[in-house]
């Protein structure tokens, strides 16, 4: 259950519930306010934020006229999306990264993936935004967190600057200095974090602050901490001035709710969340997307974000040209897999589809994920022949050899092979469909 998912089925089912009148009146308006202030308070919402947020939403709904066609239901949504996207920061909070170097300063408490978080940061300015970017290991006490640094950058293609355990202000300085003269575009400084907040730690990112004039400051905060990271947002920001907020792990089992009350208590824009374990799992917070979300309606522009971002359009087209030639086969099936996997998991993706969310239970989901684990082990255990030429999977000595190596069932086996059997006339007669103009029925290879 991630961030959205546990108030977006109590908000609009009492919604829906208590709204099926042509009339917003003062006795059904109060009914539904009652329900979702509970379901805000269950998600760790602040509560001066519930007060306020149903206090708006009350005094704009009752005496509302209803516009003709539109049903009191539709008509409360609208009121109550725009007061979520109110709370949330109203606009996305892009960085400022106009500078030659800019300068990134993170900081944080220890375990809030901070470090993981510079990776993701790093990896989603390189990619997208085009910029050379350096990741800079300044925290020189927990035990491998620059190690884990260096290592993010090597396994990702990110430069990494570091100098073991020297002074962490002395290391920031000669980092910047290093940035100018090679050309980097963005520096990313990874603090040192602390299991609580202290002084010396204070002093310290004072110190850097000082040094190096970094154009953003943000504090990288878990999301599943609940209300706690309102109180440690406002003493960073009493100390640091902060320019915003990252929020990492809202892909778990984390309400949210604390999520929702960051910016309006602290003032500081929410920059990104964290909603994985994958370097491109980090994205850009949009107010809007996320009472999108929150209300059931899915979040199609981040879905297709992500698509552009992760997904290799080569290999996407080349396969699709295949499909529609009648040449489909299990390589381009694994290909298929393998982007789709690039983009998270299962239930992220649903939850970004329109009228999707809610509709397929978290057992299904978990269930077509383990589906497509297998098939993906499966392909991988057969030789690329046998996926080119899956007639050839027919011979029991070859079954009986990927059986061996994948470690799965006969069962798993045949169910892959028919269901690829399925899927690639399901695509065939839309092919011909399309060739004669008309429009397909949809289906395809289905897990």
């Amino acid at each position: 259950m991630g961030f959205g998912d546990f108030l977006s089925g109590r908000v609009k089912k009492s919604i829906e519930k208590n709204l099926k009148k042509t009339t917003l009146n003062e006795e059904n308006i109060k009914e539904v306010l009652r329900e979702i202030r509970l379901a805000l308070l269950e998600a760790d919402v602040n509560i001066e934020v519930v007060k306020k947020f149903i206090s708006r939403v009350e005094k704009k709904a009752v005496g509302e006229y209803i516009q003709q066609g539109v049903r009191a239901d539709q008509q409360m949504v609208k009121l109550v999306h725009e007061e979520l996207v109110e709370i949330l920061g109203k606009v996305n909070s892009p960085l400022e990264i106009n500078k030659k170097p800019s300068i990134i300063m993170m900081a944080g408490l220890q375990g809030a993936g901070k470090t993981t978080t510079v990776g993701k940061l790093a990896y989603l300015l390189q990619k997208k935004y085009k910029k050379k970017v350096l990741m800079v290991g300044l925290d020189i006490y927990r035990p491998g967190a620059i190690d884990q640094l260096v290592e993010l950058g090597s396994k990702n293609d990110l430069n990494t600057f570091e100098k073991g355990k020297q002074d962490p202000v002395k290391t920031a300085k000669l980092a910047v200095d290093f940035a100018q003269e090679k050309g980097y575009d963005v520096i990313i400084l990874d603090t040192a974090g602390r299991l609580q907040i202290d002084q010396q730690l204070m002093k310290e990112l004072k110190e850097i602050r000082k040094a190096v004039s970094p154009q953003e400051i943000l504090l990288t905060v878990d999301g599943m901490t609940g209300q706690d990271i309102i109180n440690v947002s406002q003493e960073f920001n009493s100390q640091l001035k902060l320019s915003g907020v990252i929020v990492t792990k809202l892909d778990g089992d984390a309400r949210g709710g604390a999520t929702l009350s960051i910016t309006d208590i602290t003032k500081l824009p929410i920059k990104f969340i964290g909603e994985g374990e994958g370097i491109s799992a980090l994205a850009e917070f949009h107010p809007k997307r996320m009472a999108d979300r929150i209300l059931g309606m899915g979040d199609v522009e981040t879905l297709f974000e992500k698509a552009v971002d992760v997904v290799d359009q080569r290999t996407m087209e080349k396969t699709m040209k295949r499909m529609f030639a009648g040449q489909f086969d299990l390589e381009d099936l694994r290909n298929q897999l393998e982007q789709l996997s690039k983009m998270g998991s299962l239930g992220g993706l649903m939850k970004m589809m329109p009228g999707m969310n809610g509709k397929i239970s978290d057992q299904q989901l978990e269930q077509a994920q383990k589906r497509l684990f297998v098939a993906n082990v499966l392909m991988s255990s057969m030789t690329i022949k046998e996926r080119r030429d899956p007639k050839v999977l027919k011979a029991p000595n070859r079954k009986k050899r990927i059986l061996k190596g994948s470690g799965r069932t006969e069962k798993e086996y045949n169910e892959l092979l028919n269901q690829f059997d399925k899927g690639k006339k399901q695509v065939l007669e839309m092919a011909k469909q399309l060739k004669s103009g008309r429009m397909p029925n949809m289906g395809g290879f289905r897990l």
